[in-house]
């Protein structure tokens, strides 16, 4: 059974209203993805005409997520209940029928009084 780790996450350098009373260092994560893209060209074209095709938005989110879950881990591990200063970036490879999109996520964990 998989252990909640509820944190504050920000992207800013301090929390409202609380207070930062150790810094653990920074954490990482990165995180690769592969998207099927002659499936996907198919259900993108929705999008030239006018709809909306979530597909590409579902995979970016996914990968978000799993970077973000692994930030936190790598902070519970570090004693910390908190990541301050949180990126994310996004980068696309793409290589024959098959794109890899490649999340890299940082912060600092952070102890903050509760």
């Amino acid at each position: 059974m998989e252990e909640k780790l509820n944190m504050y996450i920000v992207t800013t350098e301090n929390i409202a209203d609380k207070t930062i009373s150790e810094v653990k260092g920074a954490i990482f994560s990165e995180q690769v993805i592969s998207v099927n893209i002659v499936k996907d060209t198919l259900s993108g074209l929705k999008g030239i005409f006018g709809g909306k095709s979530t597909t590409y938005s579902d995979e970016y989110a996914k990968g978000r997520n799993l970077a973000i879950k692994d930030l936190k881990a790598k902070a519970h591990s570090l004693s910390a209940n908190a990541i301050t200063k949180v990126q994310v970036s996004y980068t696309q490879f793409v290589n024959s029928d098959i794109m890899l999109i490649a999340i890299t996520a940082s912060g600092t964990a952070v102890v903050i009084e509760e």
